[in-house]
């Protein structure tokens, strides 16, 4: 049976209110930035600003909080807040029980990757996670980016979830672009996914010491303690992240096939690889980027020759 919803700006509601955010991955998140995704102005700001700090208090003591204190439409618009985010979070808590829960979840996050012209069906292999999540999707036979928030989701409501589960589905509710752009290959000021933003997501998931290595090859100058890392790194450590990373690309090149054609396109002629990786906006890392591209399709001009037949090496190229 589907909890009815309370009668609106009552004490019945509040406590509906309190219940629900609770054991919210939104109860830590400041009510202007909610009351700014729901359309509804928040008055104050700070990272005490949060549905956790009003909701320690009952109806009748709401009304004796400071800047609360006789101001009954502030608290009609606090409510008004909670209200729609859990509308927005939950969307289908507040519908009759003849409708399908599952389908009106889905349809939430798909408005969302819609808006955002995100493919609902981007390999969940291709998001960026910890290890950890990378393996527990794995193991639940999660394959699309719109399986993997709906298993977040499903989670979320048995279990206190936390890590970059968390912060990826708060992302998206909140479209929290920094945020985003750390789990996935967002381009904001032309929207969708892109295969440079991709390839910079491997590239910062890289051991220091393997960046320094790839920018030392193009000749890049390190500074001491750079070189001092550079000289205590593995070398064995370093072909497996290598060889980890161009399997990476290679997954990456299958997904997004006409950028792929493109960027294989400007290694293979005179075109400059490192412009093609300028949406990444950080000039070391790019050069990164490049490198392995060059790697990827077999462009030793401006690469350190000595990596590159490291590189054939590992993948009989």
């Amino acid at each position: 049976m589907a909890q009815a919803i309370p009668v609106k700006y009552t004490a019945e509601e509040w406590e509906y209110f309190r219940k629900r955010f609770f054991n919210s991955m939104l109860n830590d998140t400041q009510v202007a930035a909610l009351g700014q995704n729901v359309g509804v102005s928040w008055p104050f700001k700070g990272s005490d600003e949060t549905p956790a700090k009003y909701i320690e208090f009952d109806f009748e003591e709401l009304k004796s909080v400071p800047g609360l204190i006789g101001k009954m439409a502030r608290i009609k618009k606090l409510m008004d807040i909670l209200r729609e985010t859990l509308a927005f979070d939950d969307p289908f808590s507040d519908m009759v029980e003849t409708v399908d829960a599952e389908t009106a979840k889905d349809n939430a996050f798909e408005r969302i990757l819609t808006k955002l012209e995100i493919p609902s069906n981007y390999p969940a292999s291709l998001i960026h996670f910890s290890a950890e999540t990378e393996e527990l999707l794995k193991a639940e036979g999660i394959e699309t980016l719109l399986q993997a928030i709906q298993f977040a989701q499903n989670l979320a409501r048995t279990v206190v979830i936390g890590g970059d589960l968390k912060s990826f589905l708060n992302s998206l509710v909140h479209t929290d672009m920094v945020n985003i752009i750390k789990h996935l290959p967002y381009r904001s000021n032309e929207r969708s996914l892109h295969l440079a933003e991709a390839v910079g997501l491997i590239v910062r998931d890289l051991d220091e010491s393997v960046q320094l290595e790839l920018l030392s090859q193009v000749g890049v100058s390190l500074t001491d303690d750079e070189e001092e890392i550079l000289k205590c790194a593995s070398p064995i450590a370093f072909d497996k992240a290598l060889k980890t990373a161009l399997v990476r690309f290679d997954a990456l090149c299958k997904w997004f096939t006409e950028e792929a054609t493109d960027l294989e396109l400007i290694c293979t002629t005179s075109g400059s690889v490192e412009r093609y990786f300028m949406p990444m906006n950080e000039p070391r890392l790019e050069r990164v980027a490049a490198m392995l591209a060059r790697a990827k399709f077999g462009n030793t001009k401006n690469a350190g020759r000595g990596l590159f037949g490291k590189i054939s090496g590992l993948f009989g190229r």
